[in-house]
């Protein structure tokens, strides 16, 4: 049996092996864009959960200066309150001021320009 071959078959054949040769390195490619995209989600992901962790210990720190803070507040109020500063006058035994008295100077005392 006799096969005849002319150039459209010819040209079939060449163009199938090139197509294939090239969908199998397309398919590489393709296959080697998913892996890299899902790698690098995996690792946002993960940057992600660990960036969350320091965010709630950074919160929960900030919570409990502001709580120091606020006692610290109420402890100076509670020192500069006018009860305690008067109980601290009297325990230092002043004299109250009844009158007084101002130095007056003479203007030939003065320098003068």
């Amino acid at each position: 049996m006799t096969r005849f071959v002319n150039c459209y078959s010819e040209n079939l054949k060449g163009n199938r092996t090139k197509r294939c040769l090239n969908l199998r390195v397309f398919n590489f490619f393709v296959f080697l864009l998913v892996f890299a995209s899902g790698f690098a989600y995996l690792i946002g992901v993960s940057d992600l959960t660990v960036k969350s962790f320091a965010l709630k210990d950074l919160k929960q720190e900030r919570a409990t200066l502001m709580e120091k803070k606020m006692a610290y507040e109420q402890e100076i109020d509670a020192l500069q309150s006018y009860y305690v500063l008067n109980a601290r006058v009297q325990s230092l035994n002043m004299v109250a001021i009844n009158e007084i008295e101002y130095i007056k100077v003479p203007d030939s005392v003065v320098a003068k320009k």
